[in-house]
C-alpha cells in the first residue's frame, strides 16, 4: 500500500444493465419534477473541524479548531456538490490508516498518513453539478491519537452531512472486535475498521456505531486496556474532566473475555470469570441506563475453558435486557481474516434483527462471507471474493500457491475457479453440528462432499479429505482422504466422511495429489439429513 498524499484518483463509474421503458420515464418524471443544479465551476472552501455541516461518529474530542480520536472506526461525513475533496490531519506518532468511501462505496486503497500535519487528498474528479457525500473512517490504532484540522472541499455549494440513521449499537471488545489482521490469514497484514464486522453490521442493519475495541484488552483488571475503563473513556481518549460520549445505543455488543482466561488462572476460575462479566455490565448499566440491549457475543470451539461455556448463565442470573449470543471458531489459531469478519457480522446482524427492536437488515454484508451454512461449505463456487486488496476467497491459504482464475469460458459454473498444483491445497473449517450452535457431533454424523475437478494438463490426480478437531484448536487429526484420477474435461467427484463422536469442527480439504488440478462448484451437505 502507497502514501496517497495529493495522489487520489477516481474510481471508475460502474455500469449496468439498460433500464426498463417504465423505470426510464420514472426518471424522466423525478428529472422534470427536481431540475438538476445549474452547472459552476467549483471553488475551494475550507471546513473547520466544528463546521455544524460535518457529522461525526465514534468518539472524538472536538472544538472549533480541531477534532481528535483515538478509536480505530471513528469517522466523519461530509455532503457537498462538487469535484472533489482533501483533508488536514495529524495522525499522531505513527502512521495510520483511514478508508475513504463516496457516495456509499468505499475506496479499495486505504489512505495512508505519515506522523506530521500534512493535507491528503480524499477524492477528486468527481460530477460537480451533483451532490456526493464522502465517509473518512479511521482504519487502525497505531499511534496514540489523530487529529484533524478541517477539510478544503472543491465545492459549488457545501451541503449538511446526512442525519445519522435513528438506530445506535456501541461495540466494547478486544482484538476479534477491532479487525486485527483483517487483510491477512496468518497474523501478518494491517488491522481494519471498515470491513471489520462492527462497521459491516452498522452498514448491514442502517445503523450509527461506535467502536472501542483494542487488542489484547480484558473485561477488567488490566490497566487502561480493560473494557470497564473503555466504557468512560480514561486514557485512551485523553478527555476533558467529566468527558461523556455522548453516545445513545440500543444496543451493546460485548466481545471480549478470551484475553482474560490466561490471566485468571485459579480453581474457581469460571466464578472470577462470570464476577467480571458482572463487573462490565453493571458499569455499561451505570453509564448507559436501563434501556439498551447488551450483548455477550463470544466465540465458542477454541478453548475447554472458553467463556461462551457460561456467558448464558451470566445472563440468567443477571437478567434484564441482556442476552448471550454465541458464534463459532472454525478458522483455527490466527485471527479471523476478512472472510470471518463476513460470517460474524452476518450472525450477528441477524441476532440483533431478531431482537424486535426495530432493526432490520437492509444491506448484504458487501464482500465475502466465510461460513457456510446448513452443513454446506461457504464459497463453493470461489466466485466470492475479500476487498482492498486482499486475495482471500474463504478458503484458506491464499497465498499459499492456490491461483484464483476468473475465465468464465472455462469455469464449470460461473465465472471462478481456482488451480492447485501437485503438494498445494486450500481448506476450510465449518461448523461440525451444522446448527451454529455450541457442542459436539453424536456418533455416525456424516458429510457427503461433491466438486468438480479436471487436470490442467492431460491427467491428475484431485484428493478430497476431512479431519476432525474437538473444542480446544491444536487438535486436529482423523484425517481422511480419497484420491481421484481426473482428465482434461470436468469431472464431478464425491467422497462421503464420518466425523468421530465429540466433534467441534470439521475440516474440509481440496489438494492436488499429482499434476495440476482445477476445482469448482465444491458443495457439502449431511447425506442423513
Amino acid at each position: 500500500m502507497k502514501d496517497t498524499n495529493n495522489q487520489r484518483s477516481t474510481r471508475p463509474t460502474r455500469g449496468g444493465a439498460p433500464l426498463s421503458f417504465l423505470l426510464g420515464c420514472l426518471a424522466a418524471a423525478s428529472a422534470i419534477a427536481e431540475p438538476q443544479a445549474e452547472s459552476c465551476t467549483p471553488q475551494a472552501v475550507q471546513l473547520a473541524p466544528g463546521d455544524g455541516r460535518l457529522r461525526y461518529s465514534g468518539r472524538w474530542l472536538t472544538s472549533a479548531h480541531t477534532a481528535k480520536a483515538s478509536w480505530a472506526g471513528a469517522s466523519v461525513v461530509l455532503r457537498f456538490r462538487g469535484s472533489g475533496a482533501a483533508v488536514d490531519l495529524d495522525p499522531g506518532d505513527r502512521a495510520e490508516q483511514f478508508r475513504v468511501a463516496v457516495n456509499g462505496e468505499a475506496m479499495d486503497e486505504v489512505l495512508i498518513a505519515q506522523p506530521g500535519q500534512a493535507r491528503h487528498v480524499l477524492v477528486e474528479g468527481l460530477d460537480p453539478d451533483r451532490p456526493h457525500t464522502v465517509h473518512l473512517m479511521k482504519e487502525t490504532y497505531y499511534a496514540e491519537q489523530t487529529s484533524l484540522f478541517g477539510f478544503v472541499v472543491e465545492a459549488c455549494e457545501v451541503l449538511s452531512a446526512p442525519p445519522a440513521p435513528p438506530r445506535r449499537i456501541a461495540f466494547f471488545g478486544d482484538s476479534n472486535m477491532d479487525g486485527t489482521s483483517l487483510y491477512d490469514e496468518k497474523d501478518g497484514g494491517d488491522s481494519g475498521a471498515w470491513f471489520a464486522y462492527p462497521a459491516t453490521v452498522g452498514r448491514m442493519l442502517d445503523a450509527e456505531i461506535s467502536l472501542q475495541a483494542y487488542g489484547g484488552a480484558t473485561l477488567t483488571g488490566q490497566p487502561n486496556n480493560n473494557i470497564v475503563d473503555f466504557v468512560t473513556a480514561p486514557a485512551r481518549d485523553r478527555p476533558e474532566p467529566g468527558y461523556r460520549d455522548g453516545f445513545d445505543p440500543q444496543v451493546i455488543v460485548v466481545n471480549a473475555g478470551a484475553n482474560d482466561i490466561y490471566r485468571v488462572r485459579a480453581a474457581d476460575q469460571k466464578a472470577r470469570m462470570k464476577e467480571r462479566y458482572r463487573t462490565v455490565i453493571d458499569r455499561l448499566r451505570t453509564v448507559y441506563g436501563p434501556a439498551p440491549h447488551i450483548i455477550l457475543y463470544n466465540a465458542y470451539g477454541w478453548h475447554l475453558d472458553e467463556p461462551a461455556g457460561y456467558t448464558q448463565e451470566v445472563v440468567d442470573e443477571v437478567g434484564g435486557r441482556l442476552s448471550a449470543v454465541h458464534y463459532p471458531w472454525i478458522w483455527e489459531q490466527f485471527h479471523g481474516a476478512m472472510a470471518e469478519h463476513g460470517g460474524q457480522a452476518r450472525f450477528l446482524a441477524e441476532a440483533i434483527a431478531d431482537l424486535d427492536l426495530g432493526f432490520e437488515i437492509v444491506r448484504p454484508v458487501g464482500y465475502i462471507d466465510g461460513w457456510g451454512r446448513h452443513f454446506d461449505v461457504a464459497n463453493g463456487g470461489f466466485e466470492e471474493s475479500a476487498r482492498s486488496g486482499f486475495n482471500g476467497f474463504g478458503w484458506r491459504y491464499a497465498d499459499d500457491g492456490v491461483e484464483r482464475i476468473h475465465d468464465p469460458a472455462s469455469a464449470f459454473d460461473g465465472a471462478y475457479f481456482i488451480r492447485l498444483e501437485a503438494g498445494e491445497q486450500v481448506h476450510q473449517g465449518t461448523e461440525a453440528t451444522g446448527d451454529f450452535r455450541p457442542g459436539p457431533t453424536g456418533a455416525g454424523q456424516r458429510y457427503e462432499v461433491t466438486a468438480w475437478a479436471r487436470a490442467a494438463g492431460d491427467s491428475a490426480v484431485a484428493l478430497l479429505q476431512a479431519d476432525f478437531e474437538g473444542q480446544a484448536m491444536y487438535g486436529r487429526d482423523g484425517a481422511v482422504a480419497r484420491d481421484f484420477a481426473v482428465g482434461p474435461n470436468w469431472t464431478r467427484i464425491q467422497a462421503t466422511f464420518t466425523a468421530p463422536p465429540g466433534t467441534w469442527k470439521t475440516f474440509v480439504t481440496l489438494a492436488a495429489r499429482e499434476g495440476t488440478v482445477d476445482f469448482d462448484q465444491v458443495v457439502m451437505r449431511d447425506p442423513d439429513g
